[in-house]
């Protein structure tokens, strides 16, 4: 979806937007309402039991981790936690649920009314922004609030596969397949308030919810392999009007830059069907991101369709303010108070700040090199965590702890920088050692003779004999072609090999020329 068009759409019509976001919690080791062990992959159909499977006379016992962990994700978002709760069994004749209902939460779930405060400066941001009335930041994002209706927990279901005709292609398949392995994993859902208003919105919702749960060390998130999955819900309205459109839920999206295309074909998609006189259907609609558009996948179910009744085979949980407490007392430091701390702390710019704690291991990692580096470095420490270490990261498909590049040692490189003993040129070669795991950087710095030259008398010494040899330049330079000082400092550091210190061979030659 080109982004003008998505733009010239926004300028008329108004997206309203809410998420329903599944994570499995896969820190647990077992399923949610059985002793079954909580893993991705395997042999299919291996990880299962009676209670898992449904069969007759099987009950379930919930799994007091799970609970916890719902109700820490509920407080790490400022929800408030039910004192009075309950299972209930949500109906429906699908094959990926093996007992045809899936114990769920219905109308009193665990978590209920909390937030996340988003920064979003992408999809007409400023325009939203102004109509808002909310003031960027000083790296010209937004922060804008989006509502947590609810928070509750149920069980996974099944996975099919889809087996025959055009390859994914639901349609085209002419048997499916069914792996139980994963139902009755632990799945915590969230649902948002209709609060988001574009597809950039969305997309930072869902990546500071994933955030925040891997610093909760609740699951690992993995889009890939389905422990997150996000449904989309959209609809469209005039600018001013207050009544909400007609929706569609886009289901099961796995990754957040489909989540983003998919809202942005929906939006437009739907602001033309409006446009042209026809209406929007309310359906779940499938994203094919091949084909980079959604289609059609059956009309849209209601609560009233799955027959909610309160689960016979477990009590309801009571919970009371000490025990809300004594969870609250457990949360760690959240990403917003990390990156309010690096700025206090570290006093770094707000985009360093928010780019280093978007990432738990690379914020960690760049914590250990401050530590060794001294916190007067800090903000060097930054830029080269930002610069050259995540560039190598990224090229190579690494996390910040798993490379051979350790923060002490990015820490010495940057203390040889600063000290002047190489040049920040030079850096990038000792680094570019460092990452083919060729040693510490003082040490490369030997072997390769790379020592910088900042002798004043050595400088001096050199930079006379090259203007020696290039009288005529000297006397250009002398009659006003100062531009020429560039090609003096080049044949300084050709002369040194490129060990001479940028800074004493400008002062040196500044005072020569001068004469």
């Amino acid at each position: 979806m080109a982004k003008d068009r998505l733009a010239e759409v926004l300028q008329e019509w108004e997206a309203v937007i809410g998420l329903e976001i599944h994570t499995e919690l896969t820190s647990l080791n077992t399923k949610m309402f059985c002793g079954c062990p909580v893993a991705f992959g395997g042999e299919v159909n291996t990880r299962v039991c009676p209670v898992c499977l449904g069969m007759p006379g099987s009950l379930p016992v919930p799994n007091e981790k799970a609970i916890e962990s719902t109700i820490l994700a509920g407080l790490a978002m400022e929800c408030d936690i039910s004192r009075f709760s309950q299972f209930h069994r949500k109906n429906y004749f699908y094959p990926d649920m093996p007992k045809d209902y899936q114990i769920s939460q219905y109308d009193i779930p665990f978590c209920v009314g909390g937030h996340l405060d988003v920064e979003v400066d992408g999809d007409g941001a400023g325009e939203r922004a102004d109509r808002a009335g909310l003031r960027p930041s000083e790296d010209g994002a937004y922060t804008t609030r989006i509502g947590v209706t609810r928070l509750h927990l149920e069980e996974d279901t099944g996975k099919m596969i889809h087996v025959g005709g055009a390859e994914g292609r639901i349609a085209g398949a002419t048997h499916s397949l069914i792996d139980f392995n994963r139902a009755g994993t632990a799945l915590m859902e969230l649902v948002s308030e209709p609060d988001m208003r574009t597809p950039e919105e969305a997309r930072r919702f869902a990546q500071k919810l994933r955030l925040i749960l891997l610093t909760l060390g609740v699951s690992d998130c993995n889009m890939e392999e389905g422990s997150m999955r996000v449904d989309a819900n959209c609809s469209v309205r005039s600018r001013g009007d207050v009544e909400l459109g007609v929706k569609t839920e886009v289901k099961n999206v796995n990754s957040f830059k489909a989540l983003h295309d998919a809202l942005a074909f929906e939006i437009v998609r739907q602001a033309e069907l409006l446009a042209s006189g026809h209406e929007v259907e309310q359906e779940t609609r499938h994203w094919d991101a091949g084909a980079k558009r959604t289609s059609s996948l059956r009309t849209k179910e209601y609560a009233s369709d799955y027959r909610y009744f309160p689960e016979p085979d477990m009590v309801p949980f009571t919970f009371d303010d000490a025990y809300v407490e004594r969870m609250r007392a457990t949360l760690p430091e959240l990403p917003d108070a990390r990156k309010a701390r690096f700025i206090a702390a570290y006093g770094l710019p707000v985009r360093d700040a928010t780019a280093l704690t978007g990432d738990l291991a690379l914020a960690a990692f760049y914590e250990r090199a401050v530590a060794a580096a001294g916190v007067a470095r800090s903000k060097q420490v930054s830029n080269w965590t930002l610069g050259d270490f995540s560039a190598f990261l990224n090229a190579n498909g690494l996390e910040a702890d798993e490379t051979c590049v350790s923060p002490s040692a990015l820490a010495e490189l940057v203390g040889l920088i600063e000290d002047a003993t190489i040049s920040g040129k030079q850096g990038k070669d000792v680094f570019a050692e460092m990452a083919k795991g060729g040693g510490a950087p003082g040490a490369i710095v030997e072997r390769l003779g790379m020592r910088q030259l900042s002798d004043t008398s050595e400088v001096e010494r050199i930079v006379d004999e090259v203007l020696a040899a290039n009288p005529d330049e000297v006397a250009s330079y002398r009659g006003g072609k100062t531009s020429l000082v560039g090609f003096f400092v080049g044949q300084v550091m050709r002369a040194t090999k490129g060990q001479a210190n940028p800074g004493v061979v400008n002062e040196v030659l500044a005072r020569r020329l001068a004469q």
